[in-house]
């Protein structure tokens, strides 16, 4: 079982000691001399109606009113200080250990949404999951209620248990209506989702969109998902602005029954003005108490809301990972010893759960310096196999091995300096081109010159009018096909890698270009590469060449032979003369 909202809270407050316990003491404080002015009128009022006990004169008691209320206020302003640090550092530790995980804990890395949708869980749900801690900071609260009640039950039994029966309800409403409020809550986040999710596609693929003319409908479809939000959001809202009204109404329901009741009790002489003006103060603090128990409930049900969206991010994580304290980032695996020499895949296996369709029991050696091209039909499992090479996609059999040693963390060793990746879609950021290709990485001019003319890229940027400079638009859309490939080939040269992969780059290529690719990347004969490909320039410098079909190896060898003995890469061959 899961660790619920509550185990969260006490690990965000143990992730954040000091300004949750500073900021809870000043609440404690403020709370605490919030019982004093109530006492402090009672006496006033009965020694002004003459019925007060002999001691200090009223200005006296004036002036120590306003001394309480001055340090109400600097507590309960250092208090709140200390409650926003408290909150935003809380916010900061649930983002980063979300992106901590998604970015580099082992294994592959999928999103369960859009990244739009993400984005909301990130904005959305690390400040729901927060608010069960942050409502505890109040918590003092309720005893300062529960103190007020006491105090009130010994000056009259009747009159206390009467006002506390309408606070006892607004506590069961609270409880009762928790789970409708989890409900409410969680369809508006979702519907909220849902339209971050869409306007962010929509950006990315506004190209798109004119081409096809759909603009009209891509509005409409926008309105629609707004008008969903728009009345999820309403019913989570109208329905706790009713709680809360409810709240109100009963809280003014028992001051209604404090002055009925009291009436008779001062006819009597039985109940002093200073006794109404204790319980007319204390009446706020008797009536926060029940409704801050009810909202700390419906806190706890929301949280869990949020909490399980998080979660969905971090599927695989261990219990408590989102409120994992660290004072340094996670050690990366050691690096290799020594140089690539050799890269084995045995028996590897991976299916897609939606189709079944993938690679099966595959095996694939690279020696250093050679050139390993995959190629086959569409949906033969090229794709598939790189990604599960890589540790991109859940390998359910078989092992790699580096030198000879298998590797347990394929997503995290499969990294430069070891091994670089590229993809057939590459992604782009929306920077320049430059940033594209460093990716934070600290090298010289002359080191990103010589990835830039290794990708063939070097005429093409000197065309630009601001060269490395030049912004590519969102993932690359001011680039030509050919263009992004290049820029991402540019990115994996530059971190010099033991082992290149690539995945069909060359397909956006004319061919000059792409005979001038594979040229330079061989020319001193010593990388390493695996590559998909299906193009005849690939094929005839490749040392080895696996032809999948419907996920296993069909054939293996140089052109030369495979033309001969497997008609399945004849006729792939054959295809680039059409």
């Amino acid at each position: 079982m899961r660790p619920g909202a509550w185990k969260h809270a006490a690990g965000l407050i143990r992730a954040n000691p000091w300004s949750f316990g500073a900021s809870l003491g000043f609440y404690v404080g403020f709370f605490t001399l919030t019982l004093a002015p109530g006492l402090i009128n009672r006496e006033i009022f009965d020694t002004l109606s003459g019925r007060g006990r002999a001691g200090a004169n009223v200005w006296t008691l004036i002036a120590l009113v306003v001394g309480l209320s001055l340090g109400r206020f600097g507590l309960l302003y250092c208090g709140g200080v200390l409650f926003n640090v408290f909150r935003y550092v809380s916010e900061a530790l649930l983002k980063r250990n979300m992106l901590d995980w998604l970015v580099s804990a082992p294994g592959p890395r999928t999103l369960p949404g859009s990244p739009g949708e993400v984005v909301s869980r990130f904005r959305d749900d690390t400040l729901e999951t927060v608010g069960l801690s942050t409502i505890l900071i109040v918590s003092p609260q309720v005893a300062t209620g529960v103190v007020a009640f006491a105090i009130m039950l010994r000056i009259d039994a009747v009159i206390t248990v009467v006002v506390a029966l309408p606070m006892l309800a607004a506590v069961a409403i609270n409880y009762l209506l928790t789970r409708r409020i989890q409900r409410y809550r969680k369809a508006a986040r979702e519907a909220t989702a849902a339209v971050t999710s869409f306007i962010g596609e929509t950006f990315a693929a506004a190209q798109s969109i004119k081409l096809a003319g759909a603009e009209a409908r891509v509005i409409g479809r926008l309105k629609g998902l707004n008008e969903r939000r728009r009345a999820a959001s309403i019913r989570d809202l109208m329905f706790a602005s009713t709680m809360g009204v409810a709240n109100a109404n009963l809280s003014a329901l028992a001051t209604g029954c404090v002055l009925l009741l009291a009436a008779g009790a001062m006819r009597r002489g039985a109940f002093t003005v200073g006794d109404f003006t204790l319980f007319a103060n204390y009446l706020a603090l008797v009536s926060a108490a029940p409704v801050l128990v009810g909202q700390i409930l419906a806190t706890e049900r929301q949280s869990g809301v949020s909490l399980a969206r998080m979660r969905e991010l971090t599927a695989d994580a261990p219990p408590l990972q989102l409120v994992a304290r660290r004072t340094a980032a996670p050690p990366r695996p050691a690096l290799a010893a020594e140089p690539l020499q050799t890269l084995a895949v045995r028996g590897l296996s991976c299916r897609h759960p939606a189709s079944g369709r993938g690679i099966e029991a595959v095996d694939l050696e690279v020696r250093r310096g050679a050139f390993v091209v995959v190629t086959g039909r569409v949906g033969a499992g090229k794709s598939t196999l790189l990604r599960a090479l890589l540790g991109l996609a859940p390998a359910h059999a078989g092992e790699i091995l580096w030198n000879g040693r298998p590797v347990a963390d394929l997503a995290r060793f499969m990294t430069p300096p070891r091994c670089a990746y590229t993809a057939q879609a590459p992604r782009l950021f929306s920077e320049s081109l430059r940033d594209n290709i460093l990716m934070g990485e600290a090298a010289t001019a002359e080191a990103l010159a010589e990835a830039v003319s290794l990708a063939v890229f070097d005429e093409d940027v000197a065309g630009f009018d601001a060269g490395l400079e030049t912004l590519v638009g969102t993932r690359g859309v001011t680039l030509s096909g050919g263009q992004l490939q290049r820029a991402a080939a540019a990115r994996m040269f530059l971190r010099r890698p033991d082992l290149l992969v690539f995945d069909d780059i060359s397909s956006a290529l004319d061919v000059a270009t792409e005979q001038a690719l594979w040229r330079g990347l061989f020319a001193d004969g010593r990388r390493t590469c695996l590559a998909v490909s299906h193009r005849r320039e690939a094929f005839r410098r490749a040392d080895q060449i696996l032809v999948l079909d419907e996920g296993r190896v069909a054939a293996r060898g140089t052109a030369e032979t495979l033309r001969r003995a497997s008609p399945l890469f004849r006729s792939i061959w054959d295809d680039e003369d059409d």
